[in-house]
This record gives C-alpha cells, structure tokens and sequence, in this order.
C-alpha cells in the first residue's frame, strides 16, 4: 500500500510487525511533538484494511492494540466457491 510519507510507512511496518495481543502506550512509543501524526498514520492503517488490520484503539486514544483476526472472518472476505 502507498503511504504518503515514510513517517506514515514507518508505521504501517510497525503495526505490520506487531504481534497480537500486543498493546502500546502511544506516549511511550512516540514524541509528544508527534503524537497527533502518530495517531493519524495509526487511523489510516486501521482504514486501510479489512478488520482495521487487526488494530483498535482505547476509548481516549492513549493505547492501540494488536489483536487476531479470526481464521473465519479471512476466510469470509474470499468467499471460497463450494466444488
């Protein structure tokens, strides 16, 4: 997916690399001067992709977290044809 900056690519890697169940205090991963950009490339990624990529945020954007998407809900999204 194209990104429009390498702020915002940095963080599609990250949230790419993350494992699920992980949670992030966004305070400790960023600098406070780019914590509204940080949150804005984090809302694009959940935008981007189905089941926001398997990332939600807390109800005051101070944490997001990594969580699985189940095997079913992928598989639904393909529709496989019965044979």
């Amino acid at each position: 997916m194209r990104t429009p900056d390498e702020y915002t690519e940095s963080i599609f890697e990250f949230l790419d690399q993350a494992k699920p169940d992980q949670t992030f205090v966004i305070d400790k991963i960023t600098k406070a001067v780019n914590r509204d950009k940080f949150i804005e490339a984090v809302k694009l990624y959940i935008r981007s992709y189905a089941y926001g990529g398997g990332v939600e945020f807390n109800t005051d954007y101070t944490k997001i977290r990594k969580f699985e998407i189940p095997e079913e809900a992928i598989k639904a999204l393909f529709k496989y044809p019965k044979t």
